[in-house]
């Protein structure tokens, strides 16, 4: 609450745009990611929401040391879930946007600015941009190298869902994130896509815009290819899978073809850790196909 010169408290007027971010393990990734939201330059108005799922008292010097120079509030909660703690800070969000940057992430100083450039539209519902490692070059996905509107069928190369931005009303419309998706969920991956499957549901003559201006500094895990690279694989594929067994579309159901066929030829490197990752990406899929229609099954 602010007060005015004339000492009535009034609420202040909602931010622009939403940062919810999750966090969990951290072990001093999140300062350098609010220090870049520190350094945005000719960036919206904005709030950020950490919701906490550490379970213990570690975030709170850092987000204290941040409380005057950014809009930002702790929420520390007692599960472990990366869409469940999402769909929360979206619901306590005031912003007419939302963004889920993660917390090992540092967003490029004009990333915000970028977003309250498309925002402009009031066609615009979705934003998205993509992640770079630490020289700079694009990583996480192939993105694509020139802004473009996006559909259901190009959506695959313009987002992860650290990198989307989306009109908080869309969002809920939508129903937010399903949360059987996601780091800590029986399905561990695949949650943007899916959630972005489902926006498209919502927007009529709307559009979603990918714009590479927007770039979020992001730790590349691959390589170096080994045991951990295979099961990280594994994990990942398994969200895919069940992506693919809840929207058997024919745009999902040709990025799944494409992506077996492209694992299955990388199992020829020459690599043996490599080659074992794709394997394992390959069996990973096929497991998350099949325990998602076993779990509908059973209900």
């Amino acid at each position: 609450m602010q007060r005015s010169p004339d000492g009535v408290a009034r609420q202040p007027s909602a931010p622009h745009c939403s940062l919810v971010i999750a966090t969990l393990h951290d072990d001093g990734e999140l300062e350098p990611c609010l220090a870049s939201l520190v350094k945005q330059e000719n960036a919206p108005t904005f709030e950020v929401i950490v919701v906490d799922q550490n379970g213990d008292d570690r975030l709170v010097e850092v987000i204290a040391r941040f409380a005057g120079l950014l809009d930002i509030r702790h929420e520390q909660v007692d599960f472990r879930s990366a869409t469940r703690a999402r769909n929360l800070g979206a619901r306590l969000a005031r912003g007419i946007w939302l963004g889920f940057p993660d917390d090992d992430c540092q967003l490029l100083s004009d990333a915000l600015g970028e977003v309250q450039r498309l925002s402009n539209d009031p066609l615009t519902q979705v934003i998205t941009g993509q992640t770079i490692d630490e020289t700079g070059a694009p990583n996480v996905l192939r993105w694509k190298q020139e802004p473009t509107e996006f559909t259901r069928r190009t959506m695959f190369s313009c987002l992860t869902e650290a990198t989307l931005f989306v009109r908080r009303e869309l969002f809920l419309r939508a129903d937010g994130f399903d949360e059987r998706f996601g780091p800590g969920a029986p399905f561990p991956a695949a949650e943007g896509i899916d959630l972005m499957n489902r926006l498209f549901d919502h927007m009529d003559g709307q559009k979603a815009c990918y714009s590479p201006r927007i770039k979020m500094q992001h730790p590349s895990k691959m390589p170096p290819w080994n045991a951990w690279a295979v099961g990280r694989f594994h994990s990942y594929a398994i969200g895919d899978g069940a992506l693919i067994a809840k929207n058997p579309q024919p745009h999902m159901l040709n990025w799944g073809m494409r992506t077996l066929v492209s694992s299955f030829i990388q199992l020829f490197t020459l690599d043996a850790w490599r080659s074992a990752a794709f394997a394992a990406r390959i069996l990973g899929m096929l497991r998350g196909f099949t325990a998602f229609h076993l779990a509908s099954w059973r209900k």
